[in-house]
């Protein structure tokens, strides 16, 4: 599973490829992918959106969408969370679907054409989300905090201080491991950056929260932001 700095490197990889293009049309090879809406309305609403910016929360992929068909409703915003195996890649023109892609959505950099040609319209471009073992998910929601709303603060939040963490810390009554991997208390850590944070902080990955002393918290808190 990518963690928060590769999550982070590969949104910073896909804005200069994405940002501007319009989706012509989408390819739902795996239904299940879809978390929300259903394919049929997936198919329907993502036709015509305009990718404007790409960013993430914690390990969660917002694609910040815009209609030409209807400028005055709510924008739209596409999650992917790509799980174990899940994988997003850019393709420069025509594309010939591989095994074990879940999505694919076609791209034009000719956005007043979609409405009324996009079926002879061929793609500039399109995006591509692979997934073997099939764990990732994808929304379309006009609400991304429906999806987002539960997430804790990121390691490197203003509002993530030493105190502020200590503080989290003491109201729980968990072990430190389980907890740190808690997406609702710490947004966007895995097993592998958990694993070093701890040994770093010299923590034991099963002793209680609630127990950490304010000096051994900071030195956590530390660990956790550099890893």
């Amino acid at each position: 599973m990518p963690e928060l700095p590769e999550v982070e490197t590969i949104v910073r990889a896909l804005h200069p490829a994405l940002v501007g293009k319009t989706i012509l049309s989408a390819d739902l090879r795996w239904p299940r992918t879809l978390a929300a809406p259903s394919p049929l309305a997936f198919a329907r609403r993502v036709k015509g959106q305009k990718i404007e910016e790409v960013s993430r929360r914690a390990k969660y992929f917002i694609f910040h969408l815009s209609s030409l068909r209807e400028p005055q409703g709510k924008p739209f915003s596409l999650l992917i969370h790509l799980r174990m195996s899940g994988d997003l890649q850019v393709r420069e023109g025509s594309y010939a679907p591989q095994k074990h892609d879940r999505l694919i959505l076609f791209l034009t950099d000719h956005a007043s054409l979609v409405t009324h040609h996009a079926s002879r319209i061929t793609p500039d471009a399109t995006l591509v989300f692979n997934d073997a073992r099939k764990f990732g998910r994808v929304w379309l929601t006009a609400n991304p905090e429906d999806v987002l709303g539960n997430l804790g603060p990121e390691p490197l939040d203003l509002s993530f201080t030493p105190q502020a963490f200590y503080e989290r810390l003491r109201k729980r009554h968990r072990q430190l491991k389980p907890l740190l991997l808690d997406q609702s208390f710490i947004a966007g850590l895995g097993n592998i950056y958990t694993d070093e944070a701890l040994h770093a902080a010299r923590l034991h990955p099963l002793s209680p929260s609630n127990s950490v002393t304010p000096q051994q918290a900071e030195g956590l808190w530390r660990a956790v932001r550099a890893v």
